[in-house]
């Protein structure tokens, strides 16, 4: 009779087991909240103590935000603003990324919107980091890099808009252009009424530009 094959705990550098605890997160964060992920949970599942996950992150607090701001760099990734084209074509570079990132990953982003409104003070800042890189992206696509107080304020509304249609629309009643296509005239036309308006001096009169 053979004796059970012996278990040998795989050593990984700094870099990769920090990564492989990160990844773990990720997925268990699609079934439940950030604040419900259990770290004896992730560390049995990674063949380690419980101690050792805390020497690669101080804190639970500082693993849960790791696992939201890897997940967030994800949406990012997709996201991408383009070096190249006109602001309109640039900005549905960006939306493209981020529609089809939701459609396709709907359960982990919702997860991650979960994570950001669960309530932990670092958690909400890496998530609110998040949506500020988003609406930098789309102000900077508009040649809008040092936008008033308003324009970033409209930005910001119509992003929430576009999060939550991404995350209710379906592939058998709306298509992912026919969703890119709204957002990005819808884009254009929130801020029309802010170029106007700032087209115009003291008293509603247009600025002087001799």
């Amino acid at each position: 009779m053979s004796a059970d094959p012996v278990r040998t705990r795989v050593r990984l550098s700094a870099e990769d087991r920090r990564g492989q605890l990160i990844g773990i997160g990720l997925r268990l964060l699609v079934t439940r909240p950030i604040h419900e992920l259990s770290v004896d949970e992730v560390a049995a599942e990674a063949g380690i103590s419980r101690g050792l996950l805390f020497h690669y992150f101080p804190t639970k607090r500082d693993y849960y935000a790791a696992v939201v701001r890897a997940a967030g760099q994800r949406l990012l990734t997709h996201a991408r603003l383009p070096g190249e084209g006109g602001p309109e074509e640039r900005v549905r570079a960006v939306v493209e990324g981020f529609v089809g990132f939701v459609r396709r990953r709907r359960a982990n982003y919702v997860a991650l919107v979960r994570a950001g409104a669960g309530g932990d003070d670092l958690v909400l800042e890496v998530f609110e980091d998040i949506r500020a890189t988003l609406a930098d992206r789309v102000l900077e696509a508009l040649g809008e890099p040092s936008p008033d107080p308003m324009v970033r304020l409209a930005v910001r509304g119509w992003l929430a808009m576009a999060e939550e249609m991404a995350i209710e629309a379906r592939d058998e009643t709306v298509s992912a252009d026919g969703l890119v296509d709204f957002l990005v005239d819808g884009l254009g036309r929130l801020l029309a009424p802010l170029a106007r308006h700032r087209s115009l001096g003291p008293g509603g009169r247009p600025h002087d530009r001799t």
